[in-house]
């Protein structure tokens, strides 16, 4: 019988269900659920030089969907499926599983909905089913987003006659049967999941890319990355995402195992708080830009393995511009503000740093080089464990300034220059954390780019974009985050994907 894989993770999801919050926040079940569902697109996983995984926002993967295109005037996006892929229950993807998935994404109401708005799909009757392999999306504006956004597990595609039979009049859209029995049209479909320890999921035997080379996958969880770890080095389990970079060189002592390293897109940056005085005065916020040590961030919290990120729009993403910071490590310039501004003379202030590795040694070189410019910080660390993403989520900033990271190494989902802007920093109710941060030009900007049309135009109102953003340094952006995956050395063909932290169909065992 073919060898299963056991994974060592830090949760045992109960529930699969994207469109809920209690499943969507759950990282491990985020990535057994991409094994279970499939999107019409992906980005393009690829291996660099340097031995590093990263993704290709630019060329997309067909997945579900053999092709797609835009009308002339860039106001649809026509997607073909592919003919003959099943469901682990046998049912045939159509054109009308994409449009109920979509429509089941504005009724819920929740993060499928908020990408669909991003995209420039406005409402559920935008999707039109053309015949039976074809299905076309109507946009509010020429918005070439759509493609990149829907690699996003919501609105994930939904093998509808299975999810149809859960429907009630106190559940219209299936959420009960959703969360306990995913049902889509990828790899794997689940087997077991208790809520406490294990989840288990198989080949699904239908599926259009051939069984995947590992049939059977077990999830143990463990109380914690170390225990999971130590389980890996004693040989109980044969790969643990997400290893400290503490925890490296103990992994790579043993002959056995190794290291495979990927750029997430998750970054390493201060969040500075426009409403807090004196830094609601932008020559403040400069002059801490100007102040950031970002070399001694590189080569003392990352010991070098880290990249410079120049924009809230990721490295990989397309658009990103990293000539579009205009600040460097110039004290001189940086005391120049500060005496110009409301912090003339100094003030004290505070720097919370939340959960994440190295953020602390990032919080403290930034104490001391703020010091020379005469601003005393004094460092607090947010606990590790409760609810420290929902404190950000509901209350905000949490100091003038907050150091702060990705805690599981996935960061956004999607590399898309609305879907990051409108993430954090949008206007109205599609900003999703309440950060306090106003300004109708940048505003204005973000709502043109959906408007600039392709090519060309959409570059240049996306770096118009980060430039404004940028100028206004309310984030400083220091580094990408890498994310470290140990495995068995029999194990080949891992790689990380931003909805995927865990892409098992890809693996298999070494002959």
């Amino acid at each position: 019988m073919p060898r299963a894989l056991v994974a060592g993770v830090e949760s045992a999801p109960a529930n699969f269900d994207m469109e809920q919050p209690a499943a969507f926040g759950d990282s491990v079940g985020s990535d057994i659920s991409s094994s279970v569902y499939e999107q019409l697109t992906g980005p393009r996983p690829l291996l660099g030089t340097d031995g590093v995984w990263r993704v290709d926002w630019s060329d997309l993967e067909a997945q579900l969907a053999e092709g797609w295109w835009f009308s002339p005037d860039g106001r649809t996006c026509t997607f073909r499926l592919r003919p003959g892929v099943r469901s682990p229950d046998g049912n045939e993807l159509t054109a009308e599983d994409v449009r109920w998935s979509w429509e089941r994404s504005f009724g819920v109401r929740d993060v499928g909905k908020w990408v669909a708005r991003i995209s420039s799909v406005q409402e559920a009757t935008d999707v039109e089913v053309v015949d039976p392999l074809t299905v076309a999306f109507h946009l509010r504006a020429p918005n070439p987003a759509l493609p990149r956004t829907m690699a996003q597990g919501t609105p994930n595609v939904y093998d509808s006659r299975v999810a149809r039979a859960g429907q009630s009049p106190e559940d219209p859209w299936a959420s009960s049967l959703l969360g306990a029995r995913p049902s889509g049209f990828g790899p794997y479909r689940l087997v077991r999941a208790d809520g406490e320890s294990l989840t288990e999921i198989e080949a699904n035997p239908h599926y259009h890319g051939g069984p995947p080379p590992i049939g059977e996958v077990v999830a143990r969880r463990y109380p914690s990355t170390e225990e999971a770890i130590q389980a890996l080095l004693q040989g109980d389990v044969d790969l643990v995402p997400g290893v400290p970079w503490s925890a490296l060189s103990r992994v790579r002592s043993e002959r056995r195992l190794r290291i495979t390293p990927a750029a997430s897109t998750a970054g390493v940056f201060l969040h500075l708080d426009p409403g807090a005085e004196p830094l609601d005065d932008p020559r403040v916020r400069q002059a801490i830009a100007h102040a950031t040590p970002y070399r001694a961030v590189l080569q003392t919290a990352y010991a070098g393995t880290a990249e410079r990120w120049y924009s809230w729009v990721k490295p990989e993403s397309p658009g990103y511009d990293p000539a579009s910071w205009p600040y460097e490590e110039d004290v001189g310039r940086a005391r120049a503000l500060l005496a110009s501004s409301k912090g003339a003379g100094g003030f004290s202030t505070s720097i919370v740093v939340l959960p994440g590795e190295g953020l602390e040694v990032v919080a403290e070189l930034l104490a001391e080089r703020l010091g020379r410019l005469g601003i005393s910080a004094d460092v607090r660390l947010e606990p590790r464990g409760g609810d420290r993403s929902g404190r950000v989520r509901t209350e905000g900033n949490l100091a003038p300034i907050m150091v702060r990271a990705s805690h599981d190494g996935r960061g956004q989902r999607v590399a898309e220059p609305l879907y990051a802007y409108y993430h954090d920093w949008g206007p109205g109710r599609m900003r999703l954390f309440p950060f306090r941060y106003h300004n109708e030009e940048f505003f204005d900007a973000l709502r043109a780019v959906p408007e600039a049309g392709h090519g060309a135009s959409w570059a240049a109102a996306v770096r118009r974009l980060q430039r404004l953003h940028n100028r206004d340094a309310v984030m400083i952006p220091l580094c990408a985050q890498r994310y470290y995956v140990a495995h068995d050395r029999e194990l080949e063909g891992y790689c990380w994907l931003p909805e995927n932290r865990l892409p098992f169909a890809r693996m298999r065992w070494r002959r």
